[in-house]
């Protein structure tokens, strides 16, 4: 639905009720064929119901922007800013959403498919699983414990499933909020372990050494944690998506959900998905641990979202590598997929 133009500089829409409990507001250059960003329309201030709302100006240089998710909780309408978006404006947002057949309101032309080259899907070794009987373990995936008794996974990792538990302790595991969006999932349980501290204001930049931390292959490699070391390969995702980053450190089915830490144990992201090896090769195309991983300030605000509050935890500051993978294994736990 589009807003309507007001006066000077200002957009307005009459109107929630229509749209239901839960959507997104965006903005987004409508004609590709002269380029430009969203940035420029910046500063951006949002009034809902008569309360006022500064949103910040993004990092990146984006063509589509989400500039808040509305929500509905406790009867009252609420506002979350987004600031998630997307360098291919706004074709790559509907791909994102599953939204190809949807048209945008003010659409002069689409991106010219020489400029935006088509691209594999992310690979995400966890979401096909055979069907299999009531109580038959279908998967395993990797989770961080984020706050006492909280732990963050992927939305795909716990998906098909009917019952969850912590490889270590065996501790059931109960999700309490799913973000299919952005491919979360905050399961509650008990938990032994250290909340890991998540590194939130200072951006990861380019370049920068990470290590992954999860259980991949748990079946062939055994169930102790493994990390891998890498860097900081690129700062958007698929189709210049800004809620995600490329890193190289090496993963395996099973270490969706786990943790990217800076050199310092920090966190600062979730393991999502890897680059489809295989499509690439039909394409002629050669890649290599090119992997995506889901920011740790989505990982931040769904937990407030969930009604929860993560722990003030200090920033680690000495990297110390032998003292950071210690602290993994307090901090990254298997999470055992049951049908």
């Amino acid at each position: 639905m589009p807003f309507e133009e007001g006066q000077q500089g200002s957009w307005y829409l009459s109107s929630f009720a229509s749209l239901g409990d839960q959507f997104e507001i965006i903005a987004y250059i409508v004609d590709d064929r002269s380029g430009g960003f969203v940035n420029q329309s910046y500063p951006i201030q949002m009034e809902i119901s008569g309360e006022q709302y500064a949103l910040p100006a993004p990092d990146g240089q984006l063509a589509a922007i989400i500039l808040s998710e509305i929500y509905v909780k406790a009867v009252t309408r609420r506002m979350k800013v987004s600031n998630e978006g997307y360098t291919f404006g706004i074709d790559a947002y509907l791909r994102a959403r599953n939204l190809a057949s949807v048209t945008m309101p003010f659409r002069q032309q689409k991106r010219a498919r020489t400029e935006e080259p088509d691209q594999p899907p992310p690979f995400e070794p966890d979401r096909h699983r055979p069907s299999a009987a009531p109580g038959q373990v279908i998967g395993t995936g990797s989770g961080i414990i984020v706050a006492p008794d909280l732990v963050i996974t992927n939305a795909h990792v716990i998906e098909d499933g009917e019952s969850f538990r912590q490889g270590r302790t065996q501790n059931l595991l109960r999700p309490v909020a799913v973000d299919p969006k952005h491919d979360l999932a905050l399961l509650e349980g008990s938990t032994i372990g250290q909340p890991l501290p998540m590194r939130i204001g200072a951006p990861i930049w380019l370049g920068e050494s990470v290590m992954a931390a999860g259980f991949p292959l748990m079946d062939v490699l055994g169930a102790d944690l493994k990390v891998t070391t890498g860097n900081i390969s690129g700062l958007t995702g698929n189709h210049g998506d800004i809620s995600r980053f490329q890193f190289t450190a090496p993963i395996g089915s099973g270490s969706s959900g786990g943790a990217i830490v800076d050199e310092y144990g920090n966190l600062v992201g979730v393991t999502s998905a890897s680059l489809a090896h295989g499509n690439m090769r039909e394409r002629g195309s050669i890649s290599e641990n090119v992997n995506f991983g889901i920011r740790s300030s989505f990982v931040f605000e769904m937990i407030a979202a969930a009604g929860f509050t993560a722990p003030t935890l200090g920033h680690h500051s000495e990297n110390n590598r032998r003292e950071v993978v210690n602290r993994l294994r307090a901090s990254v736990v298997s999470i055992i997929v049951s049908a």
